[in-house]
């Protein structure tokens, strides 16, 4: 079978939730493309590691009590093996997936730091509130808009500060400019989020 068909059948069967699936995968892979296009990077570690970086907390694949980048990891090992993927560029595909969470630090490889970066982007700007406001209620995390709004604040004040490259970090400063005219725009209309 072809990788990318798999890829796409891996994610699409996985019963994740629309805004963190497919699209969201997408986003990643090319975002990370777009950051780094002053690098030569390898093209199928980019496309490979942002398809299979959040496998681990779809409802298919979570398991309790362990970290979703951990078991993204040993999801894309076991896919992987059936490939005879050289071991430089597996090593790489591991690395980006494990540490593409804004809370780990970036991976050694280029690769591993773009998709991280692009990954974090992805929860900024219009489409992070997007993607925020369209799980409420779906993610334990966020049962209510006021703990959307909550995430949504944290979010634009902590995510610009982890973006490791250049390019990410003046995208990060604009996104969160598109938040923070949003929250205050909420803020006005709602009696400082009393009606919400």
């Amino acid at each position: 079978m072809d990788i990318t068909k798999e890829l796409y059948n891996i994610v699409n069967k996985s019963g994740a939730h629309p805004a963190l699936g497919w699209k969201h995968c997408q986003r990643v892979y090319h975002l990370a493309k777009e950051l780094s296009q002053h690098l030569t990077l390898d093209e199928e570690i980019l496309y490979i590691s942002a398809m299979l970086h959040d496998t681990g907390k779809y409802p298919l694949y979570a398991l309790p009590n362990v970290d979703h980048a951990l078991r993204s990891k040993g999801i894309a090992m076991n896919l992987l093996k059936n490939y005879n993927m050289p071991q430089d560029k597996l090593t790489k595909i591991l690395e980006a997936i494990e540490f593409h969470m804004y809370y780990s630090e970036p991976g050694n490889s280029d690769e591993a730091v773009y998709v991280r970066d692009a990954n974090i982007l992805d929860n900024l700007g219009n489409i992070g509130l997007m993607k925020i406001f369209s799980i409420v209620g779906h993610d334990e995390l966020i049962p209510s808009p006021e703990d959307a709004l909550l995430r949504i604040q944290t979010f634009a004040e902590a995510l610009p500060k982890k973006v490791y490259s250049k390019t990410g970090r003046r995208i990060a400063v604009k996104r969160r400019e598109e938040v923070m005219r949003f929250l205050a725009g909420i803020k006005r209309q709602t009696s400082e989020y009393a009606w919400i």
